[in-house]
């Protein structure tokens, strides 16, 4: 009986969301609570789409692609920084980042590499909740949530996350463009905002 009225709240708060009736607080909530549920699940998927990046005076743009397969993950990245490939590769041995020129650097933070071989910092852990819809687990955060139950906009860890637009995929909502913007640490010039534009998600089992 239990799961048949989980069931029943799922199904009603899907029909109030395609009939573009503005769910309450707590029909947003518990919308949010099922659709949260769905993304911890989404361990095995990719996707493909463009990033471009700016800090201050500097930025640039690539092509993406994005996968993640149990405890391996590989990122993409084709045209940026004057060109070729950049591929970043991590699973529970370390990570491995390989430059445009073929060239290959090792550590055991995604994060530390990739600020190290390229001078930029990005939060690439994160983002892998984050571009799902999704806030870092146990982590502080301000969430708000769109009428239907998904993240609208996100503040964690220094970094403002905006939703723009959201496509399903296999029945799931997920990300399509997102905005995060970090702003300047005081009397520093070190503001960051990226963009991501996801032109398609691939769920697997």
């Amino acid at each position: 009986m239990k799961s048949f009225l989980v069931l029943l709240s799922a199904l009603l708060l899907a029909a109030c969301a395609s009939q573009g009736v503005r769910l309450s607080p707590e029909q947003r909530q518990a919308a949010w609570q099922q659709h949260n549920l769905q993304l911890a699940g989404l361990q095995n998927w990719s996707l493909s789409g463009r990033v471009a990046v700016r800090a201050g005076d500097q930025g640039w743009q690539a092509g993406m692609r994005w996968s993640r397969q149990d405890d391996l993950q590989e990122i993409q990245l084709t045209g940026p920084f004057g060109g070729g490939v950049v591929l970043l590769r991590q699973d529970t041995a370390g990570v491995v980042l390989r430059d445009n020129r073929g060239e290959e650097y090792y550590d055991t933070n995604a994060e530390r590499l990739l600020e190290q071989v390229t001078g930029w910092q990005l939060p690439v852990n994160a983002l892998g909740y984050w571009v799902r819809g999704q806030a870092i687990p146990d982590a502080p955060q301000d969430l708000e949530l769109d009428n239907n139950g998904r993240a609208k906009r996100l503040s964690q860890q220094q970094w403002q996350i905006t939703y723009q637009q959201y496509g399903e995929y296999n029945g799931l909502l997920l990300p399509q463009r997102i905005l995060l913007q970090r702003a300047a640490d005081a009397g520093q010039d070190n503001a960051v905002e990226v963009r991501l534009a996801v032109n398609g998600w691939k769920l697997s089992p």
